[in-house]
């Protein structure tokens, strides 16, 4: 039986605990954890002062990582609306301590860097203990991943190495979609369409491409460098709904056309895989409605499916009464499937 297991936050929450916070809680663990974030991340701290006003529940002790991304994506995207890129309360003169500060960008570019930054160390370097020491264990997510067999495929929406560093304890043999994937059927099929810490991306590339690590990529590593005249930072793709970085393709191809083609690959054949599964495990993955992409090429990879193909569909959430609120999304998506609700994902 084909498999694919989809993972969302809920499950790196519900396997590594607190230390992995979902979108809504980011600011909140930002607050309780990293108390000196608002002067290390000056520009973010001054956008979400700004987007008090203009979010609800969103404060600088609290506020959501989708929202915020999304609200500094909306505000350089529809610049011309606004009439400028000013962000009261930005630091003047700017920060020294990065060369990314000197480069004369936008505040709004800034606070969306440090953002990345941000997402880097709390996701990155800061979870990486506890993800070695949920490979030693017996959770929810390693034994389905356990369970998988040649041919199957493992989605991961998630930044962190959860499914990586399992995959790897587990001794699978996997391979990481990519633009010139051929063959996979003896392998299992790993696919992360948000991107992933473990990428470093150059923006512009400058005929550069994307490099792929076992270790996620440091926050110190994010910056502008002078001498290849480009941006470096994690390869990870915003929350929000209008994803630039896979549609569109006329920028992309000029400025980053391998970081375009390799996202790309991953909602390709994360797609492909989900429209042949016989079977679909989601694990903390609650189709979010910010993700526009998503509901609309899940769609189509149900919508595309043979006809007398059933497709059984397990979910793991936190409690019964969250499993209703995914079952709804998934009824919409997928329509008469079976789906059961499997209990919480545990560590």
């Amino acid at each position: 039986m084909s498999c694919v297991i989809l993972l969302g936050a809920g499950a790196s929450k519900g396997t590594l605990g607190e230390q992995a916070p979902i979108a809504k809680d980011f600011g909140q663990y930002l607050n309780n954890n990293i108390t000196e974030w608002s002067e290390n991340y000056p520009y973010l701290a001054a956008a979400i002062r700004f987007l008090e006003e203009r979010i609800p529940d969103t404060s600088e002790k609290a506020w959501a990582l989708d929202k915020v991304w999304s609200a500094i994506d909306n505000r350089v995207k529809l610049q011309y609306i606004w009439g400028n890129l000013s962000l009261p309360g930005a630091p003047f003169p700017p920060p020294t301590n990065k060369n990314i500060y000197k480069i004369g960008l936008d505040p709004w570019g800034l606070a969306g860097f440090e953002l990345r930054c941000a997402i880097a160390r709390v996701y990155g370097k800061d979870l990486d203990l506890n993800i070695q020491k949920a490979t030693e264990g017996n959770g929810t997510v390693k034994k389905k991943i356990e369970q998988l067999q040649q041919g199957d495929c493992v989605i991961s929406f998630n930044y962190d190495l959860l499914a990586e560093r399992i995959l790897e304890k587990l001794k699978k043999k996997v391979t990481i979609a990519n633009p010139y994937t051929v063959q996979v059927n003896d392998t299992i099929l790993l696919c992360k369409p948000h991107g992933s810490l473990s990428w470093q991306g150059y923006f512009p590339e400058n005929g550069r491409c994307v490099q792929i690590f076992n270790d996620p990529i440091t926050e110190e590593k994010n910056d502008f460098d002078f001498e290849l005249n480009t941006d470096i930072h994690v390869a990870v793709v915003a929350p929000v709904p209008f994803k630039s970085e896979i549609i569109d393709s006329a920028l992309q191809l000029n400025r980053v056309p391998n970081f375009f083609r390799l996202l790309v690959a991953q909602w390709q054949y994360a797609i492909q895989r989900i429209s042949e599964a016989e079977k679909l495990i989601v694990l903390g993955y609650g189709f979010p409605p910010e993700d526009l992409h998503a509901h609309f090429l899940f769609a189509e990879a149900s919508a595309t499916r043979k006809s007398n193909r059933k497709l059984e569909i397990e979910v793991y959430e936190s409690c019964e009464q969250r499993f209703e609120d995914v079952k709804k999304e998934i009824d919409i998506i997928f329509r008469s499937m079976t789906c059961k609700y499997q209990g919480m994902v545990i560590p």
